[in-house]
């Protein structure tokens, strides 16, 4: 009777130490798995595919000084956020093995200007978002070497979940009248045209997939003559110069591996160089892919 009791209590400490094991980074278990809703919601808070940088990251962008003095003569500004709610509507369809995201931002904080006399104008900031993902189950997954949580955010997957569909993602202003009607994206192995950021791609085989090192062009429809518009990428931050077929246009080299999003930030004028009219912004974000493979 002893020894059964040894075997009994030996054997609950090694599903309670299995348990741990699994559970990691917050997720909860089931009788039998993790918490499926749980897994996808610390996927999304790993996966760089749906990190909120880019334009919210807090590093200023300096600008040339204007030919001829407005009220402000912005040299540098940025957004600091003070408050974020993330609203993530998961539907899980448990028989098809699949579950489909809908994700809304809302971010509050300040947009701040510093004059080239050093005059600081700070503006309140009032910004909502949107995207989309899906998710399938493998249903021949199992806990072990290869198959865990080493993966996360690397692999776009989390235990038996993984990505299969991302959109890009859309934010705005509280006010709005800046437009973008598409944006034309070319390298050596990328010529992609989005019109419509928060359409469904198909992951990987739909996502903008670069080699490390590769130079994209990057042209802009839709944003007004006096706009300003800026590419936001991993360690680049740059503004794009109007072109006299009305586009604007840039480049960045691509050159950190794994997923990003790049953004297009269209300005209003009046955002920067006049004291009370409010932020007025249209942002796109990209999702994209950079593989190992450097280019010769």
């Amino acid at each position: 009777m002893r020894k059964e009791r040894l075997t009994l209590l030996a054997l609950a400490v090694v599903l309670v130490a299995g348990a741990l094991t699994l559970s990691g980074c917050g997720d909860t278990l089931t009788s039998a798995a993790y918490d499926d809703e749980a897994m996808l919601r610390d996927l999304m808070d790993k996966d760089e595919f749906f990190a909120l940088t880019g334009p919210y990251d807090s590093k200023p962008i300096t600008l040339n000084g204007a030919v001829t003095r407005e009220e402000i003569n912005p040299f540098r500004f940025w957004r600091e956020i003070t408050q974020r709610e993330i609203t993530r509507n998961i539907s899980i369809d448990a028989t098809a093995g699949t579950a489909d995201v809908e994700i809304y931002k809302e971010l509050w904080g300040t947009f701040n200007i510093l004059d080239w006399d050093s005059t600081l104008y700070v503006k309140p900031l009032h910004h909502t978002g949107e995207r989309y993902a899906q998710f399938a189950h493998d249903l021949d997954w199992m806990p072990g070497p290869g198959t865990g949580d080493e993966n996360l955010g690397t692999q776009h997957r989390h235990g038996p979940w993984r990505l299969t569909a991302i959109s890009g993602f859309v934010a705005q202003s509280e006010t709005t009248t800046m437009v973008i009607d598409w944006i034309h994206v070319q390298s050596a192995s990328v010529d992609v045209t989005i019109t419509d950021p928060l359409a469904l791609l198909a992951f990987p085989d739909e996502i903008m997939t670069f080699l490390r090192g590769e130079e994209a062009t990057v042209t802009v429809s839709g944003p007004p003559e006096d706009a300003l518009v800026f590419l936001h990428a991993p360690y680049r931050k740059r503004p794009l110069a109007y072109q006299t077929d009305g586009t604007f246009q840039g480049a960045w080299i691509v050159s950190r591996r794994g997923g990003h999003c790049a953004w297009i930030e269209a300005l209003a004028h009046d955002s920067l160089f006049d004291s009370e009219y409010p932020e007025d912004v249209k942002i796109w974000g990209m999702p994209y892919e950079v593989i190992l493979e450097d280019v010769e």
